[in-house]
């Protein structure tokens, strides 16, 4: 297909994914700086998730809530890189899980935000779209579940006398 037929079919395609009343879809914050992946991401997942596009992390990081169920986040950008953002989003947020999607592969950085930072997951933006797709899935059920368990918790400790530890 030519650019100019995929440009064409993207445009005819709706912007808005079916609503089903009364079931709220998982937010999913992308924060890139370059509007061609964040558009891409928002196409590839409008039909399961509300996806909330921040050209900038001081945006994506301001836009954040407690309803935010994963965070799909570049790593080079101008201004506050991802690095920098993950750290401020999880001080914030340290449930929500967080992927990182990025056009430059470091295997040493790969590592690093795998296993020191522990993030989600990390994808190249040249690479396989279905493991990242994937990755998204299990991130907001991962976060859907952690939140329950949360709630759970809170519900228990409300019912629970004082001293019965």
């Amino acid at each position: 297909m030519t650019s100019a037929k995929f440009t064409r079919r993207f445009r005819e395609a709706s912007d808005e994914a079916p609503e089903e009343p009364g079931k709220e879809r998982p937010i999913v914050v992308v924060i890139d700086d370059d509007p061609r992946m964040r558009s891409a991401l928002a196409f590839t997942m409008r039909h399961d998730y509300d996806v909330r596009l921040y050209a900038s992390a001081q945006e994506g990081i301001a836009a954040m809530t407690e309803m935010v169920s994963l965070v799909i986040l570049d790593i080079r950008m101008p201004g506050i890189d991802g690095l920098t953002a993950y750290l401020k989003i999880k001080a914030l947020f340290p449930k929500v899980p967080i992927i990182f999607y990025t056009a430059f592969q470091d295997i040493l950085e790969k590592q690093d935000l795998l296993s020191t930072h522990k993030a989600f997951g990390y994808f190249d933006k040249n690479g396989d779209v279905s493991g990242l797709m994937a990755a998204v899935e299990k991130a907001v059920q991962h976060h859907s579940l952690v939140s329950s368990m949360a709630s759970a918790q809170k519900l228990v400790r409300g019912i629970m006398p004082p001293d019965a530890s």
